[in-house]
């Protein structure tokens, strides 16, 4: 649990200070009343690594049981804990708008390998629905999660204002680029158009931009403008880690 706390705080806090659109802070061995004050605070978002059994959340003074909670302030949420879906439906319940949970017991390796692909995918400005869809393939333990309440919420807005997960194929001395759109909001009609040269055209902001084949320099330019997930063999990468000389 320590380390993921360590990776998520690096994927939460990943974007250059001045851009950081939120303020994250950190707390540990908290007490049942302390977390109930956390769960009740108006914020953004709350990413929970700990226990959860059939009594609650396992705080250091005993249990805290969130179908005793009135009014919840957090408007998201991930509860990274063994079968934490009873408490997440109840932080739903008490106000909260949507959250990731588990249905089962999860592996701490798994767990861990999901919680950082979730914080770095909605740091990216990814929905919780579309980030845990993407995070799932990190582990086998990844069908263990689910959504609930409303899986199209973001917490930040991403900087091209349309999160997307890519794919190269190199196809001789050039690449064949694809995109997935996941658009926070597909039905208010957005649209988006990729940092390419040579590139004018508009496309609605969900759905796939398939086959635009680019150079070398040109796929770089592409990767290093915005750091987004790119799916690499079956593998979750970031763009800024990657260049066309070593894919």
């Amino acid at each position: 649990m320590a380390e993921e706390g360590d990776l998520v705080d690096d994927a939460y806090g990943s974007r250059a200070e001045a851009e950081l659109p939120f303020d994250i802070t950190i707390r540990s061995d908290t007490t049942s009343e302390e977390l109930t004050d956390i769960l009740a605070e108006e914020r953004d978002f709350l990413h929970y690594i700990g226990h959860i059994d059939d009594d609650g959340f396992r705080c250091t003074d005993g249990r805290l049981d969130a179908s005793q909670i009135e009014d919840v302030g957090v408007d998201a949420f991930f509860l990274n804990a063994c079968q934490s879906y009873e408490q997440g439906t109840a932080l739903v319940e008490a106000g909260a708008i949507g959250g990731i949970v588990t249905v089962r017991n999860v592996a701490n390796l798994g767990a861990v390998k999901i919680g950082r692909a979730v914080a770095q995918l909605l740091n990216s400005g990814f929905p919780l629905r579309p980030a845990l869809d993407i995070a799932r393939d990190e582990s086998i333990i990844g069908c263990h999660y689910i959504v609930v309440g409303d899986g199209g919420l973001s917490i930040v807005q991403p900087m091209s204002g349309t999160p997307y997960l890519g794919d190269i194929e190199q196809t001789g001395e050039k690449y064949k680029l694809s995109l997935d759109l996941f658009g926070a909001s597909p039905g208010m009609g957005g649209v988006f158009s990729p940092h390419l040269a040579g590139v004018s055209e508009y496309y609605l902001a969900s759905g796939s931009i398939t086959e635009l084949v680019v150079t070398g320099d040109e796929l770089d330019s592409f990767l290093h403008n915005e750091n987004f997930p790119v799916r690499r063999n079956s593998w979750l990468e970031w763009s800024n880690e990657l260049s066309a000389e070593h894919l």
